[in-house]
């Protein structure tokens, strides 16, 4: 009694009342750092789902815009961006060269040079048309590029290649997105015998026929698959990352005319 009496007199709290005034204190911070950290990881666990679900809607449109006869697409840059998908593909090819491939055929291969983005938030897509895989309900527009950009959108035809429906070989990229059926998802489910129709937006339309799959390609090897072979016909080499989220190896899908 002594004591408690002397901390009276000095006017201090006793220690065990000021602990017990802060552990309150304190249990709310803690409340509402959890509170803070759910809120954060709900908004992380629906960002990818609401962009997916705005660049669905997206291609919808470019695809409707195709069909009415509509080349150009403006979109911005910085707008509705593909977790990785600055690994998965190169942003432009430049500087080919000859290489042979496994089978002796010769190839021209693009390599990456480094390019800087430009300042404009503003992008042109430019369509070709659109391309079909009734085995894997897909329906995509064809785009000029295989830069980032157009990537978020549809599949797009690397430059340089041959254009759809003439001698050469057309090589298109896609991204295999994370949800079933987004872009080249599933084209892993393509086998030999399947139809891949690129539709122009002129109105022709190119059925090529799948005779090789490569299911699991090292990128090392990719050049020997994406050049401009030597031989004649009309060959189409569509190619994704997989697996699915890592994109460590490429699947190869090889298509010719008749």
């Amino acid at each position: 009694m002594k004591k408690r009496a002397e901390a009276d007199v000095s006017g201090k709290e006793p220690v065990e009342t000021v602990r017990k005034r802060r552990k309150p204190l304190f249990d709310k911070l803690l409340i509402i750092a959890i509170i803070l950290l759910l809120a954060a990881a709900a908004v992380l666990f629906a960002w990818e789902p609401v962009q997916t679900y705005f660049r669905d809607k997206k291609t919808a449109e470019i695809v409707e815009g195709i069909k009415a006869g509509e080349a150009t697409i403006i979109v911005n840059r910085n707008d509705l961006v593909v977790n990785g998908e600055g690994d998965e593909f190169f942003d432009e090819y430049e500087d080919f060269s000859t290489v042979p491939s496994a089978s002796g055929v010769v190839t021209t291969a693009p390599t990456l040079t480094p390019t800087e983005e430009p300042e404009d938030e503003n992008v042109v897509l430019t369509s070709l048309g659109t391309i079909t895989i009734d085995k894997i309900d897909l329906l995509l527009p064809l785009l000029d590029s295989a830069e980032k950009v157009p990537l978020r959108y549809g599949a797009g035809m690397l430059e340089g290649t041959a254009m759809p429906g003439t001698e050469g070989n057309c090589v298109v990229l896609g991204h295999r997105m994370k949800t079933t059926g987004k872009l080249f998802n599933r084209l892993n489910e393509v086998a030999v015998g399947d139809s891949i129709v690129i539709t122009m937006l002129d109105g022709a339309v190119y059925t090529y026929t799948v005779d090789n799959v490569i299911p699991q390609l090292d990128p090392a090897e990719l050049p020997n698959y994406i050049g401009i072979y030597s031989g004649t016909g009309k060959q189409l080499t569509l190619v994704t990352c997989t697996p699915v989220g890592v994109g460590s190896h490429r699947i190869i899908v090889i298509a010719h005319m008749a």
